[in-house]
């Protein structure tokens, strides 16, 4: 009986092992990497995995071997209380678990850090700031209008200005619900928070999520490196790569929410357009704008406008 529970377990496992290591090749694995430093991301998320797929395959090996061995035991072979052990395998993921928070350090301070944004934005970077507000069950985004741009390029101190502010609202700013509109190449601020409840704002392709806490406002920063937008007509379409007129459902970027708010959590979603040049945004901003003033400003007929 302990042979064929063995042979159970090591067949089962065997499967998980090998459909995990097959699913790059299957299409099961991590969306496209769109972000500048989603490659760190990914690279983080690899080694993690190396060191518990090593350490489940030593694991379950002798797990199964020792089904198969039961058997033959003596009451004798059996180990019952020895600290030795017990110090080293609590020792092992100890020394582990503080090598892999060393080895993250920096790519968490350069994503996370909001000490580390601000000392960007003090050295002059140029950030595209957008007021990212969330509530149930949808975001609201507000862009400073053409014009606005204009002014920061201008005179870069108002960039700061803002960004010390957490980007002020103004009359000709551009609301838009639920769909967020950057371009390649260019880093993008938001300023994130909520209106009421517990909400995040995740973007796969980027490796980016941030949760929000009521009365806080917190800056979240990306680059993103692979457009994904196309005018068609008069409708900015998702999910045409660069030099392609074809949809392709790896370059269709999604936000969603993935911290549970409420009983419609699972439609509060949007899009990621990132647009292949900053002309195309700034024509693409122009129209929302005027969308914008058309419904008075209100990102849920903005939302479903073209």
């Amino acid at each position: 009986m302990h042979r064929f529970w063995g042979l159970v377990f090591g067949v089962v496992l065997l499967g998980i092992f090998v459909s995990t290591a097959i699913s790059p090749w299957m299409g099961w694995w991590l969306p496209k990497a769109a972000s500048s430093y989603a490659p760190e991301i990914d690279n983080l998320f690899l080694l993690i995995l190396g060191v518990v797929a090593f350490f489940y395959v030593l694991t379950e090996v002798l797990l199964v071997a020792n089904l198969f061995r039961a058997g033959s035991f003596t009451k004798s072979q059996f180990t019952h209380g020895s600290t030795k052990l017990e110090i080293i395998w609590t020792a092992i993921p100890a020394v582990i678990l503080v090598g892999l928070a060393v080895i993250q350090i920096n790519a968490w301070a350069k994503i996370k850090y909001p000490t580390h944004l601000a000392e960007r934005i003090r050295s002059g970077e140029s950030f595209l700031q957008i007021s990212a507000e969330a509530r149930q069950w949808e975001y609201r985004f507000r862009y400073p209008s053409p014009k606005h741009l204009e002014e920061w390029k201008a005179n870069p101190t108002a960039a700061k200005d803002d960004f010390a502010k957490r980007l002020p609202e103004r009359i000709d700013d551009v609301h838009v619900g639920n769909d967020v509109h950057v371009w390649k190449g260019q880093k993008v601020l938001l300023h994130f928070k909520t209106r009421d409840v517990g909400h995040s704002l995740f973007f796969p392709q980027l490796r980016l999520k941030q949760d929000a806490l009521p009365g806080k406002t917190i800056p979240v920063w990306f680059e993103a490196t692979m457009a994904n937008t196309k005018k068609v007509g008069d409708v900015w379409k998702i999910g045409i790569p660069e030099g392609s007129d074809k949809y392709d459902i790896d370059y269709d970027f999604d936000l969603v929410c993935t911290q549970y708010c409420g009983t419609r959590h699972s439609l509060m979603r949007g899009k990621l357009y990132v647009h292949a040049t900053e002309a195309d945004f700034v024509d693409w901003l122009k129209h929302a704008q005027a969308v914008s003033d058309s419904h008075g400003g209100n990102p849920a007929d903005i939302a479903a406008a073209p």
